[in-house]
């Protein structure tokens, strides 16, 4: 039997399903973050990706599960982009520097992830934890031992790397935020040298104590 040449063009022009997928996460980050979950329409999705709707409900059966896979790819990729930074790092005081710096690089490249968080939280906080939350306690532990590496090395006046840890983290998620929501759209680089800055050398001038007679 002779094959049909356009069955055989057709096949040739079909996308792996990870390059499909691909695909559709990048245009419903896009939309998403955009209009918001509720006022998006899977079809809008389905026009900028350049697909069916039918293609996007073989991969991602409804709009919730769209909407949490394009939330949980951002979240792979600012987990990788981090993790890519600090590799082989050592110090832990360049390790705390370099992850800091990819942290607010990658909300500078991608701003659109924060919106997707704020949507997320506001339509899903019944369903279960942010993913945001979600990925921050899972690696909570490792960048504990960081702290605490930095600690026992001598060089920090507070002995708690829990609170210092929940310091530096709610300083950099709530920077972008701000920064984001607020309309300044202010350059993230910069924010992160100044945050470093405070951070590690505080904003007090040094005082010399009274001398006694």
């Amino acid at each position: 039997m002779v094959p049909d040449p356009s069955d055989t063009s057709m096949k040739r022009g079909r996308k792996p399903a990870a390059e499909r997928c691909e695909q559709i996460l990048s245009a419903a980050i896009q939309v998403f973050s955009e209009q918001g979950f509720r006022c998006t329409e899977v079809q809008q999705i389905a026009d900028l990706a350049g697909v069916g709707k039918g293609t996007i409900y073989r991969f991602y059966p409804t709009k919730d599960e769209l909407f949490q896979a394009a939330v949980e790819d951002v979240m792979q990729r600012l987990t990788a982009r981090v993790d890519a930074a600090v590799h082989g790092v050592d110090d832990p005081l360049e390790h705390l520097r370099a992850g800091f710096k990819a942290y607010m690089a990658f909300f500078q490249a991608h701003p659109e992830a924060i919106e997707l968080f704020v949507h997320e939280s506001a339509e899903f906080r019944r369903v279960g934890q942010p993913r945001y939350f979600a990925y921050s306690d899972m690696r909570r532990q490792a960048w504990i031992n960081v702290y605490q590496q930095l600690i026992d090395s001598g060089r920090c006046r507070i002995d708690d790397p829990q609170q210092m840890l929940d310091v530096v983290g709610n300083l950099a998620y709530g920077s972008v935020l701000v920064n984001r929501i607020s309309g300044r759209n202010e350059s993230l680089d910069d924010i992160a040298d100044r945050l470093l800055d405070m951070i590690l050398f505080g904003v007090m001038k040094p005082v010399s104590l009274p001398t006694r007679d």
